[in-house]
């Protein structure tokens, strides 16, 4: 009988060595999965298949493109009539954006920034009610909460105006907020909500975005879900957030991006749309003269893969010639990523991030992750800051003019598995903007203490190096 068992166990060990190694993973994946299969048989066969199958996921990929092609297709048309429709001379950064990521270059924005919940909500709530033609609604999570029911009766009442209302929402970033009771009143008004990927297999595979487009014309992106947390804190602890407000032709872009979700999210072959396509995308009229690119990945209509985020990050941090300041409440970088933080700091660049001290789920689990990286850059001269409240902004500033504003976290997840966006955008006047917002924060935050995190504990060290095993996860 021992035999046999342990005949069986070989020829598992082959088989996942297989499954693994034909998988698609990066080698530090690979290594990290054939642990748990090779430990954990049956448990770590069924969390292989819920979470680290790039196969299935590559599968559905092309499935929607066939399913949704001439769509997709169409969209691009609309939006895309080449890259850099102005014909201006673009910085080296705006290029790669533009021929590696698919991403317009547009010059006639104006950008607000909300570096706090309330103001956002306020601006956001009073630009929904003057609606007049259609709301496109997309969160990662919606709370059943005084925040969340505000939102449903306005977009409940813009439905009884004859306003097209459309929300999306990740179907995982949902499951434990108590929401689905709302988005049955909305349904029932008349309103139209999807889900994004509510089968089990893609539990994995989450859509982190937070978009909203009102009648083509204006946007909001940023690191706010919608919830009272994000205005008021949690237990007497400040929530630190940025969202933007953005007018003019990048407006079409986030617009392209929400179509795109919602199409893909979509089964049947009726869309839901009430116009067509063509209708959602308005002349932008833009008063403003900042320019700005969208970058994003899981676009559809696109040929490009996953890594868009997790390449343009990558040559944003090593474009770096003074300084870098970084806004991430996660922090497990890959490791050229983190190779290259380490050779800017010792080049000499003023190479700063800042982290959250708290958070709301996983907080044990997430400072040892974090911990475990910070520690390779020790005598780097990075300088780490952790905010005395919850860093939930995701931002980065490059030198005197670069600013990135968006969804993405340094960590996995958002670098090379979930969709996600950022808008960059070029402009002196934005970056000693948020640069001063980002000087306030440091006051509020405690500075890495180097010579005492070296004074590690056997258990820190055992507790650290376990968990970072499950990076890939935070």
């Amino acid at each position: 009988m021992r035999q046999i068992l342990s005949l069986l166990y070989i020829g598992y060990l082959l088989f996942v060595m297989v499954l693994v190694f034909f998988g698609g993973k990066k080698p530090t994946q690979r290594f990290s999965w054939l642990l748990a299969l090779a430990f954990l048989p049956g448990l770590g066969l069924v969390l292989y298949l819920l979470f680290g199958s790039e196969s299935y996921w590559a599968y559905q990929r092309r499935k929607i493109r066939r399913r949704h092609q001439g769509l997709f297709s169409e969209l691009d048309e609309i939006v895309h009539k080449g890259n850099n429709p102005s014909g201006r001379e673009l910085s080296p950064i705006q290029e790669f954006h533009a021929k590696c990521c698919g991403s317009m270059f547009t010059e006639d924005n104006a950008m607000e920034i909300f570096p706090t919940g309330k103001p956002k909500f306020e601006r956001l709530f009073a630009d929904l009610r003057a609606a007049q033609d259609h709301i496109h609604v997309q969160y990662f999570t919606i709370h059943n909460d005084a925040m969340g029911q505000e939102l449903i009766s306005i977009l409940k009442e813009k439905v009884g105006q004859g306003v097209e209302v459309k929300l999306l929402y990740d179907s995982f970033g949902c499951f434990m907020t108590f929401v689905r009771p709302l988005f049955w009143e909305l349904k029932r008004a008349g309103g139209n909500v999807r889900g994004i990927r509510p089968y089990a297999r893609a539990l994995n595979y989450r859509n982190h975005r937070k978009l909203v487009i009102i009648d083509g014309s204006i946007g909001y992106l940023g690191g706010m879900n919608l919830g009272e947390r994000y205005a008021t804190g949690v237990k007497g602890m400040k929530w630190r957030d940025t969202h933007i407000r953005l007018t003019g032709g990048g407006v079409h872009d986030l617009q392209q991006i929400f179509m795109s979700d919602w199409i893909a999210s979509t089964r049947k072959e009726r869309i839901g749309f009430r116009h067509r396509l063509r209708h959602y995308f308005p002349d932008s009229g833009g008063e403003g003269d900042l320019s700005i690119q969208t970058i994003a990945n899981g676009l559809y209509n696109k040929s490009f893969h996953q890594d868009v985020i997790n390449l343009s990050y990558f040559n944003l941090i090593n474009s770096a010639k003074e300084r870098l300041w970084i806004q991430t409440p996660y922090f497990s970088p890959s490791e050229p990523v983190l190779q290259s933080l380490k050779t800017l700091a010792l080049r000499g660049v003023d190479v700063r991030i800042i982290t959250s001290s708290y958070y709301t789920f996983g907080g044990l689990f997430h400072h040892n992750i974090k911990n475990y990286y910070f520690r390779h850059l020790i005598d780097s001269g990075v300088r780490v800051f952790k905010y005395k409240g919850i860093m939930h902004a995701k931002t980065m500033l490059i030198d005197d003019d670069g600013l990135c504003i968006g969804t993405v976290n340094l960590n996995f997840r958002s670098l090379e598995r979930d969709d996600e966006l950022f808008i960059y955008c070029e402009s002196q006047a934005m970056n000693h903007l948020y640069a001063e917002i980002l000087r306030t924060d440091a006051t509020h935050s405690v500075e890495l203490d180097y010579v005492r995190f070296k004074k590690q504990t056997l258990r820190s060290r055992a507790l650290e190096a376990v968990v970072s095993l499950f990076s890939p996860l935070s």
